[in-house]
């Protein structure tokens, strides 16, 4: 048990209140300081009040040492769940994080995907003009090449004829 100073000010208070104080003010070989009452019934009726004077002292610190426990316990589970509370949300942002983190890699291979289908996509219309343009040109070449044919064969017959 840990010793406060809250404490040892209720336990001076406590000891302020009992009859104690006289006896710590006093010379050790000197008798009491105050002289006592010589009838019984005055005697009677202030140990009386000393008793319940202690009582009341004693009931008195006895609460507030209760209280004092109860308001530390209070302490120590609000700082428990403070603790607790700080663990979640720096679970939580972590949490967040990695999920960020997910988002971003699953957005750049996105990105990549596309790009890379916007790529295929430009080579195949590249590839398909190309192709076009071959076919074009053989069929230009096969043109000429027939046209030259019907040339020769025409220009033959005229110098037969002839």
């Amino acid at each position: 048990m840990h010793i406060t100073p809250e404490k040892i000010k209720e336990a001076a208070e406590a000891l302020e209140c009992t009859e104690l104080k006289s006896f710590m003010f006093q010379e050790p070989t000197a008798g009491p300081l105050t002289k006592p009452r010589r009838s019984s019934r005055s005697t009677g009726r202030s140990s009386r009040r000393s008793t319940r004077g202690t009582r009341r002292s004693s009931r008195r610190s006895r609460r507030s040492t209760r209280s004092s426990r109860r308001s530390s316990r209070r302490s120590r589970r609000s700082t428990r769940s403070s603790r607790r509370s700080t663990r979640r949300s720096r679970r939580s942002t972590r949490r967040s994080r990695r999920s960020t983190r997910r988002s971003r890699r699953s957005r750049r291979s996105t990105r990549r995907s596309r790009r890379s289908t916007r790529r295929s996509r430009r080579s195949t219309r590249r590839s398909r003009r190309s192709t076009r343009r071959s076919r074009r040109s053989t069929r230009r070449s096969r043109r000429s090449t027939r046209r030259s044919r019907r040339s020769t064969r025409r220009s033959r017959r005229s110098t037969r004829r002839s």
